[in-house]
């Protein structure tokens, strides 16, 4: 998914999201859906005005329904997708963890307009600041080596 209008969350699904197999389908989804909405305003007027209110919906909501898409198939994605390497979820259940969960408030909160990007980023490092030692990955729990992991490896992460 190809998001224009919103430079935030084009960056959130970007590098937190993974793009879903079927992309091309939800792109699909997309238009169908708005061709169907634009059908079921101009169904309403007499045929022979039917273009033009084609043509003015177009104008006036077209932006708005595609941003608005755009934010609920990113909120869906981001909801469904795990930290593969998450100390903290329980992977066997397939369950964010909290701190995943709290991020997706923020995230949905966001969406709404009830935060600024600015906001939204603000308290997302809030957040993982909050948690800093709780999320630290160590090397029994991604699996390495003992030796491929240095102590002085680690000091330059934190």
């Amino acid at each position: 998914m190809y998001i224009v209008d919103d430079p935030t969350l084009a960056l959130i699904t970007r590098f937190v999201g993974t793009p879903p197999n079927d992309a091309e389908q939800l792109d699909s989804e997309f238009f169908y859906r708005q061709i169907a909405a634009i059908q079921a305003y101009v169904d309403q007027f007499p045929e022979r005005e039917r273009e033009q209110r084609a043509l003015q919906w177009i104008e006036a909501n077209a932006r708005n329904y595609r941003q608005a898409w755009q934010k609920r198939v990113a909120i869906d994605i981001l909801t469904h997708t795990l930290c593969a390497d998450c100390p903290l979820a329980c992977q066997r259940e397939g369950k964010p963890c909290v701190i995943h969960s709290r991020w997706l408030a923020l995230l949905q909160r966001y969406a709404a307009n009830e935060l600024s990007s600015h906001d939204y980023v603000a308290h997302s490092l809030e957040l993982l600041n909050a948690h800093k030692a709780q999320l630290k990955v160590s090397q029994r729990h991604v699996g390495l080596p003992e030796s491929s992991f240095s102590d002085s490896q680690e000091t330059r992460l934190n």
